[in-house]
């Protein structure tokens, strides 16, 4: 939660407030749906306008592909800061309970963090390189047709790969089930602790739902500012407490005795 200390603060709203911001702006523009029809490759390789089929507002070609992703890597980092930051002041001395959900929550994040940046360098980075070169290599006369047709042959078959496929794999899979993960350990710890309203979490929940379920339009969008507002939100009503601390009775004096 956010504290008296300038750093939290700063990370708290370059994190959990601009980051997820920039993101939920970028995905307006990450398809999907694409996979089966056409092709990966037969979408993926040339621009396209606003098709309700694939979500997306406009799909800008393959540079865009590999912009959107380089972009997104370091950004997804950021948010994985601001996500450990929510359960940064919870310590032993708040329950057992509450401090393992914290270290749970702290974990999940970890492999969040790890799997999203592995499936945007190869589903997104990689896949996006592979894509213009092939091109290149087309307009410059160095494949011929079958050549051609077996490198795009090569770039659909590890789209679908079980192990780092951009759909339905292993890696594509556990970074959505981290972040579930993570969002439900961090609203259980909040909610022991009593350090954020109901609302809020509930919206974290939302957020770690809609990302699990994808990160292109329009789920990317919808969680990531679903946490925009779960964050301001946290912060509002932190600086709330801060304002009007409840008052504790005082325990009454006891005389010793005789």
């Amino acid at each position: 939660m956010p504290a008296n200390d300038p750093v939290r603060q700063v990370l708290w709203w370059l994190c959990l407030v601009m980051a997820p911001a920039i993101l939920a702006g970028m995905e307006l523009f990450h398809p999907s749906g694409f996979t089966n029809q056409p092709g990966m490759y037969e979408f993926l390789s040339h621009s396209h306008g606003h098709d309700p089929q694939y979500w997306a507002l406009a799909y800008f070609g393959p540079n865009w592909w590999l912009t959107l992703h380089m972009i997104q890597t370091p950004v997804v980092g950021l948010v994985s800061v601001g996500l450990w930051l929510t359960v940064g002041g919870i310590g032993r001395e708040d329950g057992a309970i509450a401090w393992v959900l914290s270290w749970l929550a702290r974990a999940s994040i970890f492999v969040f963090l790890i799997y999203y940046t592995v499936l945007d360098s190869v589903g997104g980075i990689g896949l996006g390189r592979s894509i213009l070169t092939v091109q290149n290599l087309v307009a410059d006369g160095k494949l011929s047709q079958a050549q051609f047709e077996g490198a795009v042959l090569l770039l659909n078959t590890l789209w679908l790969d079980p192990i780092v496929g951009g759909v339905g794999s292993f890696v594509s899979l556990t970074g959505p089930w981290a972040v579930l993960f993570a969002s439900i350990f961090i609203a259980a710890a909040l909610a022991i602790t009593g350090r954020a309203p109901w609302p809020a979490l509930l919206l974290l929940l939302g957020f770690g739902w809609q990302l699990y379920t994808s990160h292109a339009s329009l789920h990317g969008p919808i969680a990531f500012g679903l946490l925009i507002v779960a964050s301001l939100w946290m912060w509002w009503w932190q600086g709330r407490q801060k304002a009007n601390p409840v008052e504790r009775p005082l325990m009454p004096s006891v005389s010793p005795g005789p």
